[in-house]
């Protein structure tokens, strides 16, 4: 997500990076950084305390 915060960063580099699809990670993640509803759930399932 900080990846995607930083305004430099394309998204084409970073799902290439990441090895998922542009799709994917739009899927999950904002233009500016923030999670998704996708990428929220995913965090708390991963680290309960990442709760927003």
């Amino acid at each position: 997500m900080s990846a995607m915060a930083a305004r430099e960063t394309k998204a084409q580099d970073l799902d290439r990076r990441l090895g998922i699809k542009t799709t994917t990670l739009h899927m999950y993640v904002n233009g500016d950084g923030t999670p998704k509803e996708p990428g929220q759930t995913q965090l708390e399932r991963n680290d309960p305390a990442a709760a927003v």
